[in-house]
């Protein structure tokens, strides 16, 4: 998950894809609690046109995790299609779906097993005969679909990833592991305000993200001010399913800021943890956008400001 998963929106739901007004290529970098002694870093990049002739959005996207400590790394590559209907003068419905593969890794060459351990020797082997240390590795084949549906002022979307449920155990004689399927419900409201100069742009955005994986969920919701090419705005990050007495409510509070430079548009979010994770120096992601005109030579956009 991202704190801006407004300027990621193909990795929030592939209805997004070719919504741009042109072609987009966003690539955003994610450094979670740095303020311990174990890294945790994802990425994710992505490039998206819109074609007339086809009334489709088309896409591509890369999202990319490491643990520094496990050496666990997890990458998937998704190729996104979205279809454009349009429900009346002001409504416009977009289905989409995403297929793509995914490989993960863990270096398990990091692990002390039972036959290394030689103790009349006192000395560990470096060597092993466990057939575990040659499933270091697995990859699957993986599917999502969302729908969105916007007017001028307001947008509203879901997206359900993992509708394969793939098998993403490392143990290759039989073991599974289903990958639980990933649900997001996502909104906004743009509500334009009043200035002096017609030329200004000042509007005022409500924003949410729900998700819910398995027993965990989660809630950002928060506001923007955009004037002209400047936006800030906090969203807070809530735990609405308790899994125990101690589970906090408000995890998080989430800065976020944009800023609009001709075609490119530069965002940074920090969130600070009110959890048990005070101590880890928060989160804080920095991304970068670039629009140019679509590739296939037409452009379309979503006109309430949700991307």
């Amino acid at each position: 998950m991202f704190t801006q998963f407004y300027n990621v929106p193909d990795y929030l739901n592939p209805s997004f894809t070719g919504s741009s007004g042109g072609t987009n290529i966003s690539v955003l970098n994610r450094t979670q609690w740095f303020g311990l002694n174990y890294g945790l870093n994802s990425q994710f990049f992505s490039i998206d046109g819109f074609s007339e002739k086809m009334n489709s959005g088309l896409g591509l996207s890369i999202m990319n995790h490491q643990e520094s400590t496990t050496r666990y790394n997890f990458t998937q590559m998704n190729f996104n299609y979205s279809y454009q209907v349009k429900l009346n003068r002001d409504w416009g419905f977009y289905p989409s779906i995403s297929a793509g593969f995914g490989t993960k890794d863990y270096a398990f060459d990091n692990l002390l097993l039972e036959d290394q351990i030689l103790i009349y020797q006192g000395i560990i082997n470096i060597n092993s005969n466990d057939p575990f240390l040659t499933n270091d590795s697995v990859s699957f084949f993986d599917m999502s679909a969302g729908f969105l549906v916007f007017n001028d002022r307001l947008w509203f979307g879901a997206n359900l990833k993992h509708l394969t449920n793939p098998n993403i155990s490392f143990d290759n004689e039989g073991g599974k592991v289903k990958l639980k399927s990933f649900l997001s419900v996502h909104g906004g409201y743009k509500i334009p305000l009043k200035t002096r100069y017609k030329r200004e742009k000042f509007n005022l955005y409500f924003n949410m993200n729900y998700m819910r994986q398995a027993n965990f969920d989660r809630l950002d919701i928060g506001s923007l001010v955009k004037y002209n090419g400047i936006s800030l705005g906090v969203f807070g990050a809530f735990a609405p399913t308790s899994l125990d007495s101690k589970s906090h409510k408000l995890t998080s509070l989430n800065f976020v800021t944009n800023m609009d430079y001709k075609r490119f548009t530069f965002g940074y979010s920090y969130d600070y943890n009110l959890s048990s994770l005070i101590d880890t120096k928060g989160i804080f992601e920095i991304s970068v956008s670039y629009q140019f005109d679509s590739i296939f030579g037409d452009n379309s956009s979503i006109p309430c400001g949700c991307k």
